[in-house]
């Protein structure tokens, strides 16, 4: 990870959003409380990220049952990243062979609680419940803090600029 450059075009990720590609254009993203998981395939030369803004949907039980959510809504943690490894495993690349790292979840909005915890702790702890029950490693990180986030990351060559905003 190094200092963010700012001289060049880019696709800005909004939040709730996913990007999956090998293009050589540069994917930006702010984060506050919101979490992203960044990955990149050497192998493949495809790198993925996603912008959540709350850990997990809370009607869910009600709407599957044993089985991870599978749907393109990156509103939430556990269906953008259970969408994300399905559309690469669909691409025949495995989650597990790519370097993953993490970014966000900053209590920026630390009067918002989620079950008692600010929203970013809590994005946090379930990526990284999510990570862990999928047994894959985390090669890099830059989480919580009470700070924002500028990302900018390079799909094709997995390279990441970051610097935090107030």
């Amino acid at each position: 990870m190094s200092k963010l450059k700012t001289d060049v075009d880019y696709f800005f990720l909004n939040p709730g959003s996913i990007v999956i590609t090998g293009n050589k254009i540069p994917v930006m993203t702010i984060l506050g409380s919101c979490i992203a998981l960044v990955a990149f395939s050497s192998k493949h030369k495809v790198g993925c990220m996603f912008h959540a803004l709350l850990p997990e949907h809370v009607e869910k039980i009600k709407i599957i049952k044993n089985a991870p959510p599978v749907s393109p809504n990156a509103d939430y943690v556990d269906y953008a990243f259970y969408y994300v490894r399905e559309r690469l495993r669909q691409k025949g690349i495995e989650l597990g062979e790519m370097k993953i790292m993490l970014f966000g979840g900053g209590d920026v909005l630390v009067p918002l609680c989620y079950n008692g915890q600010t929203v970013g702790s809590k994005n946090i702890e379930k990526i990284k419940e999510i990570i862990n029950r999928e047994k894959l490693k985390i090669y890099g990180e830059d989480t919580g803090g009470k700070k924002g986030r500028k990302i900018i990351f390079y799909p094709d060559s997995g390279k990441i600029y970051f610097e935090y905003i107030a």
